[in-house]
């Protein structure tokens, strides 16, 4: 049923939260999951995120994206490694687009995936309103299941 699963990854703690989910889901339907990263157009905003992965010198605006993209990449396939680790088939996909949720959406659809794993981080109130919620916005437009996962959510452990 669920052969193709989408797994959408920031590199963050809370994302990580969402692998065994979607490994254990794939395994159990003899799948793949098919990870993947969405770099939006802003840049400035995903810095932290790949500080680990990037060379000291990539300020310089001309390697700016490049080293980005590289790190983007890295982290990408080290996350592909956990998933494997969990005893899943893994294809990866590093994607840009303006928006993450539309983004996401739209590659499952031209990846074939049959539903989303997505954590969500959980935030309400006004950090909600003001930054928005890319798992509400991918439940609300995608065409296929979608599977949120929450920080608090216990750690799937197997069959």
């Amino acid at each position: 049923m669920f052969s193709r699963v989408l797994l959408a990854t920031d590199f963050s703690e809370h994302s990580e939260q969402a692998y065994p989910w979607a490994a254990q889901l794939a395994a159990s339907n003899q799948g793949t999951v098919v990870l993947i990263h969405v770099l939006e157009g802003d840049l400035v905003a995903h810095a932290p995120l790949f500080a680990g992965y990037m060379q000291t010198d990539a300020l310089d605006m001309g390697r700016y994206r490049e080293e980005f993209e590289k790190a983007a990449q890295t982290a990408l396939d080290a996350s592909a490694e956990k998933i494997r680790a969990l005893g899943a088939e893994v294809e990866t996909h590093f994607v840009q687009g303006k928006r993450a949720s539309e983004t996401l959406v739209r590659s499952a659809e031209n990846l074939n995936c049959n539903v989303i794993v997505i954590s969500t981080h959980g935030r309400g109130g006004l950090a909600k309103f003001l930054l928005g919620s890319t798992a509400e916005k991918v439940v609300r437009i995608a065409r296929c299941p979608v599977f949120t996962i929450h920080l608090e959510d216990p750690v799937l452990q197997g069959d």
